[in-house]
């Protein structure tokens, strides 16, 4: 072949990747942001990555030499030597708008995950569609990302990182992903920007009101994970990715095993040290958890959202786990809307990918009153117990002080058929907390003893012998009764009975 040809090929290359004017470029940086190949190069294996589409441009003629890949970077790599597909909006062409030509190339990329069955990752920056290419009719043919993204759920894992503004479509992209990162200071999502706000209710918002770093992880739970650079967000998605497989086809990936703190007598002691006797003293569940898990290491899902559960990946002997634990650091471990919301979504992803579940209850209950009723709290609760009792990967349950009503069958109680279900020495089992069961029950009672002070102390005595650990493991609804030193060889001993019952395969979609 003609070296001019060989030569204007490597020549057309490099100018599209080296297109970004320096001008742009030192936005970026005053911004705290990287261009859209930077951070492909920061997510991927060094040298991994393949780009598809390089040459596209918008189809719009007065469009052709202003949109360098048509303001997308698509193509494959690896993180941890998996491969991967990724696409990248360039924020530099056109305000990062979205062009018919680089839907087309976005589309390609989706396609190709869910038929190579490898993950797929957004890394989103982008304004809305095109208007130069999209306005009228057009829009009668738009939307094919809602339905790819539904065709991927629950078959390969969806990732997506907000690095930028990223209203409208690409925020659908992030709901419908089963982890979405965000960059704190600059990433932001929302159904539609301030513009549109302004002219649709006439209001004047920020970004960051309608769907920054501190709404997005605390108020509305679209976000699992928020990082504070652009680099860390970016890390958060290669090592969610490591508890997962590529596709629903495989078991998770195992790793070389590393010993806990509770593998030696010291982290023994430790950890019985943290479980106060008091059923409404505190404690520190993370502690407790980093104490069980290979090398203290744990990866939180949206550790800000209802901060009264713990929902966080970890390793047994290698093996990916996800814990589902009480936090009685945070309004004493109550399950309310936020709490409901987020365990189901995380259960719903350890099942589809067959990560097994750990479940450690001291919950007090679920939130009662009007206010959690306008949250449709029955509904939101039943939709855990649905996705609890639906899993179908080993479940694990330990109570560590409290299992009171609907919030221990929402923590995997009996009813749920778990694998294993164990309680620590201190546990108790109810229908409802003590004090309301003793004034419901024996209300009158006491208050017609000649000391009622004495009769309720009586009362509630004999009632806690009755709800004890050792009750429940007397009438067999429970499996044993154990030193919470010995969770973790507990874990290991059903991840070992269940190993060879634990067939991969498509189990369900998960629903945003």
């Amino acid at each position: 072949m003609d070296k001019r040809k060989i030569d204007e090929l490597h020549a057309r290359r490099e100018a599209i990747r080296t297109a970004t004017p320096a001008a742009a470029i030192a936005k970026l940086r005053e911004q705290g942001k990287l261009t859209a190949r930077e951070r492909i190069a920061l997510l991927l294996d060094d040298g991994s990555f393949v780009e598809m589409g390089v040459h596209a441009h918008s189809a719009h003629p007065s469009l052709r030499e202003r949109t360098p890949a048509d303001g997308i970077v698509t193509g494959h790599g690896t993180i941890d030597g998996r491969t991967v597909y990724v696409a990248a909006d360039d924020a530099t062409v056109l305000g990062g708008t979205r062009g018919r030509v680089g839907e087309i190339k976005i589309a390609r990329v989706r396609e190709a995950a869910l038929r190579h069955r490898k993950p797929f990752i957004a890394l989103m920056e982008a304004g809305a569609a095109r208007v130069q290419e999209s306005f009228g009719a057009t829009a009668a043919n738009m939307g094919a990302r809602f339905a790819d993204h539904f065709r991927m759920s629950g078959q390969i894992p969806q990732l997506a990182a907000i690095l930028g503004p990223a209203f409208g479509g690409p925020s659908f992209t992030a709901a419908q992903s089963d982890f979405t990162a965000l960059a704190r200071g600059t990433g932001v999502m929302g159904m539609s920007g301030p513009l549109v706000v302004k002219v649709g209710t006439g209001e004047s918002v920020t970004s960051d009101a309608i769907g920054g770093a501190q709404v997005s992880e605390t108020v509305t739970g679209q976000t699992d994970y928020v990082g504070d650079t652009e680099a860390d967000t970016l890390r958060s998605l290669r090592t969610f990715l490591s508890f997962l497989p590529s596709h629903c086809g495989e078991l998770p990936p195992v790793s070389e095993a590393r010993p806990a703190a509770v593998d030696t007598e010291e982290g023994r002691d430790k950890l019985r040290a943290l479980i106060p006797d008091v059923g409404r003293q505190a404690y520190d569940m993370k502690r407790v958890l980093s104490l069980i898990v290979d090398a203290g290491d744990l990866f939180h899902y949206r550790p800000r959202f209802g901060p009264n559960l713990i929902t966080a990946f970890g390793r047994i002997d290698g093996q990916p786990v996800g814990f589902v634990a009480s936090n009685p650091m945070a309004r004493g471990g109550v399950m309310d809307e936020k709490t409901a919301q987020k365990a189901r979504k995380f259960v719903d992803i350890c099942d589809a990918f067959h990560v097994p579940l750990v479940f450690i209850c001291d919950a007090p209950g679920f939130l009662v009153g009007p206010e959690i009723e306008k949250h449709r709290m029955v509904s939101l609760a039943a939709r855990l117990l649905n996705t609890v009792c639906a899993a179908s990967v080993p479940k694990v349950t330990f109570v560590a002080r409290k299992a009171i009503g609907l919030a221990y069958l929402a923590m995997c109680g009996r009813a749920m058929r778990p694998d294993y279900l164990a309680a620590w020495p201190g546990a108790h089992f109810d229908v409802m907390g003590p004090e309301a069961g003793v004034e419901l029950v024996y209300g009158r009672e006491i208050s017609a003893a000649q000391d009622p002070a004495a009769r309720k102390a009586e009362i509630m005595a004999r009632l806690d012998e009755q709800s004890s650990a050792y009750e429940a493991a007397a009438q067999g609804w429970i499996d044993d009764v154990i030193d919470p030193a010995e969770t973790r060889d507990a874990i290991r001993r059903v991840l070992l009975a269940t190993a060879d019952a634990r067939q991969p395969g498509f189990r369900h979609r998960i629903d945003p």
